[in-house]
């Protein structure tokens, strides 16, 4: 997975590609809260357009939410809304997000376009 980060003004914009796995997870979360605007509750606009992540199992997504638990005390109640507007990739990231939200007290919402995210982010 290869991932872009951006900070605008009062949130992060995200890009994420390619194929994640645990290991890329660890490195991208890493990445986004070393940086310099990052502070515990941040908001994140994560697009996931590009990310393919039909070939996650269910070890990986066990992997994954290992990784959200131990970034928990830096993510905070950081909100992350992504846009995911495929129905495949919108169920898997639901799945996904109902998995990873036992695991720390951040807010991961899936919206099928950026202006729909973008709104929840900011608005809420």
């Amino acid at each position: 997975m290869e991932y872009e980060v951006l900070f605008n003004d009062n949130h992060f914009e995200v890009k994420l590609t390619g194929p994640p796995n645990v290991k890329d997870c660890d490195a991208y979360f890493e990445y986004l809260t070393s940086h310099k605007n990052w502070l515990p509750g941040s908001l994140v606009l994560s697009d996931e357009t590009e990310l393919e992540i039909v070939h996650l199992t269910t070890a990986d997504i066990v992997g994954i939410s290992e990784v959200c638990r131990q970034a928990s005390e830096v993510v905070g109640t950081a909100r992350f809304a992504a846009i995911v507007p495929e129905d495949l990739q919108y169920g898997l990231q639901r799945m996904l997000q109902g998995h990873v939200e036992l695991k720390w007290d951040a807010t991961v919402v899936g919206f099928r376009s950026r202006k729909d995210a973008l709104s929840w982010l900011l608005e809420s």
